[in-house]
């Protein structure tokens, strides 16, 4: 099967989105101010987000179901994804 490839950019959301995914990172974290502009980017498009649900909202940043959707088609990595997980904001 041929190996699919990706752009940088998609590459770094996916590093955000994994640690997102793997250990969740707060708002002010040096990992948050390191990655600052692909964050904004996820956020942007709904891959992660800090909404927990309704309007209640965390310091922690979070992969949203289209996250996890995104990271699977794009960088061909399985995630489980949970019931408790937010949809994203489209």
């Amino acid at each position: 099967m041929a190996t699919k490839k990706i752009s940088s950019i998609d590459k770094a959301l996916s590093e955000v989105i994994l640690e997102a995914y793997r250990r969740g990172f707060t708002v002010q974290s040096d990992f948050a101010r390191t990655h600052a502009d692909y964050i904004a980017m996820a956020a942007s498009i709904g891959l992660l987000s800090t909404r927990l649900y309704g309007n209640v909202y965390s310091r922690e940043w979070r992969p949203t179901i289209k996250g996890l959707t995104w990271l699977e088609a794009t960088a061909g990595v399985a995630l489980e994804v949970t019931e408790d997980m937010d949809d994203g904001h489209d």
